[in-house]
């Protein structure tokens, strides 16, 4: 009885004479526990749906936490020279490889001519494929253009590669001769100072584009 004589004080009966009108009262001019424990929902979920919008509001206008990375890990001197022979002998050092590759070396790739990433194992592995690279594309040449970002055992590489089109792929349009370049991201896992791992992400849509994949080469 307490509480439903505090639901019916002014405040209360104030909200109900508002929203319900006389027609809300009992007979004895009072109103009824229905009205009362009606208005009681209505002032909760006024006091709900405000506090879920203040809440929103401060959530959009709020700035969001930096992120963190979980490992940082400073650029050395070994890193800077390892990548820097890693270019190299992708600019036709080929001998490089037998000293900065390791032995169990893994490609993680899907190769331009269809053949499975397994097929380029260790050092010679590697330096076979370099070299059949150079003979597709004349005056192939990589640059870095971003890093090598360090994390842990890996380091990131950014490259841009220019070159000319030296003919004899099976499909496409272009001319020999044709200059081509093309960006792509190295990501090299080191251990005991060698590249171990190898993900190779590169913007084969633009090569293809550029060879005219698919086209009919043009008459002499």
């Amino acid at each position: 009885m307490n509480s439903t004589r505090n639901l019916s004080g002014n405040s209360a009966g104030n909200s109900a004479g508002n929203l319900f009108g006389n027609s809300a009262k009992t007979s004895s001019g009072k109103y009824s526990r229905s009205t009362i424990q009606m208005v009681a929902v209505i002032a909760l979920l006024g006091t709900s749906l405000s506090a879920a919008f203040g809440a929103t509001a401060e959530a959009a206008t709020s700035t969001p936490a930096a992120i963190t990375p979980t490992h940082q890990t400073r650029v050395t001197r070994p890193h800077q020279v390892l990548t820097t022979q890693w270019i190299s002998l992708w600019n036709g050092d080929l001998d490089l490889a037998k000293s900065i590759i390791a032995p169990d070396f893994a490609l993680h790739a899907t190769l331009l001519d269809g053949r499975p990433d397994t097929a380029i194992s260790g050092p010679a592995g590697l330096a076979a494929w370099i070299a059949q690279s150079h003979a597709l594309f004349n005056n192939l040449r990589f640059t870095v253009q971003v890093g090598p970002i360090v994390d842990g055992d890996f380091a990131v590489l950014r490259w841009e590669a220019t070159g000319n089109y030296g003919g004899g792929i099976p499909g496409t349009g272009a001319a020999a001769g044709t200059p081509l370049k093309f960006t792509g991201t190295d990501i090299l896992r080191i251990e005991n100072g060698k590249v171990k791992d190898y993900w190779l992400h590169a913007d084969t849509a633009s090569l293809l584009t550029q060879l005219k994949f698919g086209q009919t080469p043009a008459a002499n």
